[in-house]
């Protein structure tokens, strides 16, 4: 098999390699540069511009994509449909996983908007963020809890 970054015309280094290891073992996640920074480990040497640099690299190839979520950050993950169509995700606002949107909602509004603009568009994102339905469940489990007088510990070491 090929490697990945040979078909985007990238050089391989040791950062790419290693930052697309890390997002191909979790595909349906997003990371943050530090997150990716941490993951990377310190006797490799790779420090946190070298990650930056690197996604900005990977983001603009079109190998990952990146989000900015309602915390600030940039999140990066693996692109799911490289040298497809453009799409969008829905993220977990806690604990990042994500999933694809199947259609554009803004390709039918495209005309309007840019006949009434006059702006040529060459890209568009939209940001969604929510519960995944684990989240959603443990949220809720947690209200109950609360409810109920009874603290519960959380499953995900965010104590």
């Amino acid at each position: 098999m090929e490697n990945p970054l040979v078909t985007k015309k990238l050089r391989k280094t040791k950062a790419r390699n290693l930052i697309i290891g890390i997002l191909s073992q979790d595909k349906d996640r997003a990371f943050s540069a530090e997150e990716l920074h941490e993951a990377c480990g310190a006797d490799l040497q790779i420090d946190l511009s070298t990650v930056y640099r690197t996604m900005h690299t990977l983001a603009e190839s079109g190998f990952v994509t990146k989000s900015i979520h309602p915390d600030g950050k940039a999140y990066f993950q693996l692109a799911s449909r490289q040298g497809t169509e453009h799409h969008h995700r829905i993220v977990c606002s806690r604990c990042k996983a994500s999933a694809d949107i199947a259609v554009c909602p803004l390709h039918d509004l495209e005309d309007q908007i840019l006949s009434e603009t006059g702006f040529t568009m060459t890209s568009h994102s939209i940001e969604l963020t929510g519960l995944c339905p684990a989240c959603k469940a443990e949220e809720e489990a947690e209200a109950q809890a609360f409810l109920q007088g009874t603290p519960q510990i959380k499953s995900k070491g965010n104590l």
